[in-house]
């Protein structure tokens, strides 16, 4: 909708103060970066083809710019597109969003098909992207890359808007998780555990998991006064369940 492929079945949208519709949307097109992971790319052009038709419809030399693309993502541009790996193909993608130096930059999965080293590049490249200025846009069902590189999240169930916070708050929320291993059978969490966990190990100890939000002087306490104390283990915790968790508190009443 935001490119002006489709309508809104109701509502608007409206960027750089203009109200985008079918009609009118290419006007914006040359502010515009956007890829998807698994992007559908002609494939009888090298990438260096494509990369000039995106430049040559932003009408604005990208020579510079192409130059600080290409040294990070190392592409593979003098071969047709259709020859190319899955993470070449994404590289071509990444390439052709940001070359123009866009306003809004709109990305879909964008790390799919790419290495680990690469995706790190490519994380440091969105981090420059929002000290110039620029609004990224971007989904993703990798928890670890949008609490690194995002300020402010939404997650959506069934396409509607179930939470929207700021990412350093899901961070500051999210707690510590504890577990504990200990000869104490009747050891209780404390108060105000969460994601509460018991079982007993091979030599009949008890191991208590649980999810800790609070003050750590109390939790401090609370483990001051375990008896019979083998084991004890707290970390930080997991990405996965905190959005759980916003899941969960965003579910209808």
């Amino acid at each position: 909708m935001s490119l002006g492929f489709l309508r809104p079945t109701r509502g608007e949208i409206r960027l750089f103060d203009k109200k985008i519709t079918p009609s009118n949307a290419h006007h914006f097109h040359k502010k515009i970066g956007y890829a998807a992971g698994d992007m559908q790319l002609p494939n009888g052009l090298t990438g260096a083809k494509y990369i000039d038709f995106v430049s040559n419809v932003a009408n604005i030399d990208t020579t510079k710019r192409l130059q600080q693309l290409e040294q990070i993502f190392q592409p593979q541009l003098n071969k047709k597109i259709g020859s190319l790996s899955r993470g070449n193909k994404q590289k071509i993608a990444l390439i052709a969003a940001f070359c123009a130096n866009p306003e809004l930059v709109i990305l879909d999965e964008p790390t799919s098909g790419l290495d680990p080293i690469m995706q790190e590049k490519f994380l440091q490249l969105v981090r420059e992207e929002q000290q110039r200025g620029s609004t990224v846009f971007m989904s993703s069902h990798n928890l670890n890359e949008v609490a690194d590189v995002c300020s402010r999240i939404i997650l959506l169930r069934s396409g509607k808007v179930i939470k929207d916070v700021a990412a350093s708050e899901l961070l500051q929320k999210s707690g510590k998780q504890v577990r504990v291993v200990t000869g104490d059978k009747q050891l209780r969490p404390p108060a105000g555990a969460e994601n509460i966990k018991k079982q007993l190990d091979a030599d009949k100890n008890r191991i208590l998991e649980f999810n800790w939000k609070h003050s750590p002087a109390d939790l401090q306490h609370w483990v001051a006064n375990i008896h019979k104390l083998i084991d004890i283990e707290i970390t930080e915790f997991d990405l996965e369940t905190a959005f759980q968790d916003m899941y969960e508190e965003g579910k209808p009443l």
